[in-house]
């Protein structure tokens, strides 16, 4: 049976011998301790459910599989349960390398591969300056109105609808929590043309998320800049180690304009009855 180290990023077998977990499991791990917080958590045989309570949103409601996992029918069955009761499509965002037999399993019991994405990593040393826009500001929102309007130029970019009371007050919580946020706004207008965030800090880790920029606003840099500047501030924050998943080919080369590269990848499957 394996047992946590006395070292951080290492493990421990009975009889003194250690190793070091590989930096793809390290990543899922941090992945895993992201998702719970503030959410529902459900333990579902090899599956770790995370649900929010306040939005039914397919990419906040989803399930991560232990390394190694071999799933059972069983366990399948328990899984699109655990969703389906609390009125959430089943879903799994995970690193496949990490757990091979999960895919097939799940194929096989009617779940689709909604999605296979690149992970890419970005260090200190290969963080690339990005300049901000003129006529722009990025900032960090300090009072619910700056957030809701972070949260309404995030929404209308990726389709959403807009922001709830909720919504809002899940974000102040999360910053409490050590979650680093920032909105790109017109200086002559106000208006908030963008925004992001860089999950807290853990194991020298951080995820760089949500960015966003609204239509009217696109190919002008924001979405580069405000990538930089989550990434230098995780790094300030103490990261070692950025990461994120780009939805698309241009994401993808904006963000290695700012240092980053792929190194793994991530596999979203979904259920629908």
């Amino acid at each position: 049976m394996m047992t946590v180290g006395p070292f951080p990023g290492g493990f421990c077998v009975p009889g003194g011998i250690c190793g070091k977990v590989s930096m793809s499991q390290r990543l899922q791990e941090y992945m895993l301790a992201s998702a719970k917080g503030g959410r529902e958590v459900v333990q579902v045989g090899p599956f770790t459910v995370t649900i929010t309570g306040h939005d039914a949103n397919v990419y906040v409601n989803y399930a991560i599989p232990a390394p190694g996992a071999e799933p059972s029918a069983a366990d399948i069955e328990a899984l699109i349960s655990a969703f389906s009761s609390r009125g959430r499509t089943p879903r799994l965002e995970y690193m496949p390398g990490l757990a091979p037999l999960v895919e097939p399993a799940l194929v096989a019991a009617g779940f689709v591969v909604a999605d296979r994405l690149p992970l890419m990593e970005c260090t200190p040393a290969t963080v690339v300056d990005q300049p901000t826009p003129d006529g722009f500001e990025l900032v960090a929102p300090s009072t619910d109105d700056e957030i809701e309007a972070m949260l309404a130029a995030q929404h209308e970019a990726f389709g959403e609808g807009p922001p709830t009371a909720a919504h809002v007050s899940s974000t102040r919580a999360k910053a409490k929590a050590g979650q680093l946020q920032l909105l790109a706004r017109e200086i002559a207008t106000g208006t908030v043309a963008g925004g992001g965030v860089a999950a807290t800090v853990r194991d020298g880790i951080s995820e760089v998320a949500g960015i966003a920029v609204r239509p009217q606003y696109e190919r002008r840099g924001l979405g580069a800049a405000l990538t930089l500047q989550l990434t230098r501030a995780a790094f300030e924050a103490g990261a070692t180690l950025a990461f994120l998943t780009p939805a698309g080919d241009a994401q993808e080369r904006v963000y290695a304009r700012v240092g980053f590269s792929r190194a793994d990848s991530v596999l979203f499957l979904s259920y629908t009855a």
